[in-house]
C-alpha cells in the first residue's frame, strides 16, 4: 500500500514537471526551459528534478513522446470501418484537428530539434520509429495500403506508397503548421478550405 501511494506520488510529480515544461515553452520558447524554472513553477527544489529527469533535454523528449502518443490517439479514434478513402480524408483532418487543439505539443515535436551530435539516428533507426505500432505515421501508411488493396487508390509510375504517403503526410502537416503559426489569426474560418485541399489530394490519389 505504501509502495502504491509512492509509486503515484512520483508519478504525479512527474506529469506535474512535464505540464510545467510544456507551459514555459509554450509561453517563452524552449529557450527558457531550465531546471531553475521549472522548480520555480512547481514549488520544487532544482536539485529534486534530477529524481525524475537527467537534463532539460529529457524533459523535452518526454514531453515530446507524450505528445505523439496523444496525436496516436487521436487519429486512433478515426472509425476504422469508413470507406478507404473516407478513412484517409477523416485521418487527415484528425491530424491537423490535433495541432489546433494543442499547438504546445505539435511545435514541440516538430520544431525543437535534438542538441547536435546528440543520439544521431541512422537511416534505419528512423524507419523503425515511424513503422512503431504506435505512431501516428504508420496509421497513415496502414490507411493507404488499405486503399490500395481494394483498388480505390492508385499508385503510378515513381509514385508508389512510400511518395502517396509522404505526400499525404506534408500535405496535412504543412495545413496544421500554418494554422498554428502564420495563419492562427487569419480573419476567414479555413475549416472548409482544409477540407477541400484534402478532397482534391484524395481525388489525385484515386486517380487512374
Amino acid at each position: 500500500m505504501m509502495e502504491s501511494k509512492r509509486t503515484k506520488r512520483h508519478l504525479k510529480t512527474r506529469q506535474s514537471i512535464l505540464d510545467a515544461a510544456r507551459a514555459i515553452i509554450a509561453e517563452d520558447g524552449p529557450d527558457a526551459l531550465s531546471m531553475r524554472s521549472l522548480a520555480d513553477r512547481i514549488d520544487y527544489s532544482a536539485p529534486g528534478l534530477y529524481e525524475y529527469f537527467g537534463s532539460k533535454e529529457e524533459i523535452i523528449a518526454a514531453v515530446c513522446d507524450q505528445g505523439q502518443r496523444y496525436l496516436y490517439e487521436s487519429m486512433s479514434a478515426v472509425d476504422a470501418a469508413l470507406p478507404p478513402d473516407e478513412y484517409l480524408y477523416a485521418i487527415g483532418i484528425a491530424y491537423i484537428q490535433f495541432a489546433l487543439a494543442h499547438p504546445d505539443y505539435f511545435l514541440l515535436m516538430f520544431t525543437v530539434a535534438p542538441p547536435p551530435n546528440s543520439n544521431p539516428q541512422s537511416e534505419e533507426t528512423v524507419k523503425d520509429a515511424l513503422a512503431a505500432d504506435d505512431s501516428a505515421y504508420r496509421i497513415l501508411v496502414q490507411a493507404i495500403e488499405r486503399g490500395l488493396e481494394e483498388g480505390v487508390l492508385q499508385t503510378r509510375p515513381g509514385f508508389g506508397l512510400d511518395e502517396m504517403a509522404y505526400a499525404a503526410w506534408t500535405l496535412v502537416h504543412g495545413i496544421a503548421m500554418l494554422r498554428i503559426t502564420a495563419l492562427r489569426h487569419y480573419p476567414t474560418d479555413l475549416v472548409e478550405m482544409d477540407n477541400q485541399v484534402l478532397f482534391n489530394f484524395m481525388r489525385g490519389l484515386q486517380a487512374a
